[in-house]
């Protein structure tokens, strides 16, 4: 079964309707299309070259009456898109960017570094692991607490506002609250509170 889709992207004016008698430039990628053209055609073969500026019908781009395709050999291309009345409704500087080719993640170099891990053998590795436990393995990621109970040894450090236990052995069968304001023994600070097991 296949799904049925629009083929033609669809040109609005600045009130969001269909785009009619608009007039599209296309140019140098970074450049204004106006003054920079580059050549466009009807067809892939790129022998039947298309006048600019490009008109829209119904929102569509036509060769003549009828919507139509238009080619370029620029792999990237500046587009500005006029209404009936020469009013400007968009630019963009970069087909690129436009199509959303690399849109899927922010111009940020340390996500653009953390993406290239995926490109890399260890990265695709990483893709084909069976679970989360062998994610954990692979990475050096520690175990967390589970949900619902579970066993730990060793004091507990937190850090930030509020009180918390300290604990007088590795067993946790007494403690002390203190503030975070104490990061050691409490022992010797008025007020402390002492939880000892009954017997």
């Amino acid at each position: 079964m296949t799904r049925l889709a629009n083929p033609t992207p669809l040109f609005l004016d600045r009130r969001g309707t269909l785009l009619d008698a608009g007039q599209i430039y296309v140019g140098v990628a970074g450049s204004d299309p106006e003054l920079s053209p580059i050549a466009v055609f009807w067809d892939k073969e790129r022998t039947i070259e298309a006048l600019q500026p490009l008109r829209t019908l119904g929102g569509v781009i036509v060769n003549g009456r009828s919507p139509a395709f238009v080619y370029t050999a620029a792999a990237d291309y500046s587009m500005r898109v006029r209404d009936a009345d020469s009013n400007e409704v968009s630019y963009v500087p970069s087909s690129v960017d436009a199509a959303g080719d690399d849109l899927y993640q922010p111009k940020d170099s340390d996500l653009t570094a953390i993406a290239a891990l995926t490109t890399t053998e260890f990265g695709r590795q990483l893709l084909t692991l069976a679970n989360a436990a062998a994610l954990r393995d692979a990475t050096g990621i520690p175990n967390s607490l589970p949900i619902a109970g579970g066993t730990m040894t060793g004091n507990v450090g937190r850090q930030g506002a509020g009180t918390h236990l300290y604990h007088m052995n590795p067993a946790y069968t007494s403690g002390r609250v203190f503030g975070p304001e104490y990061t050691t023994d409490p022992t010797t600070q008025p007020g402390d509170i002492w939880f000892k097991p009954n017997g």
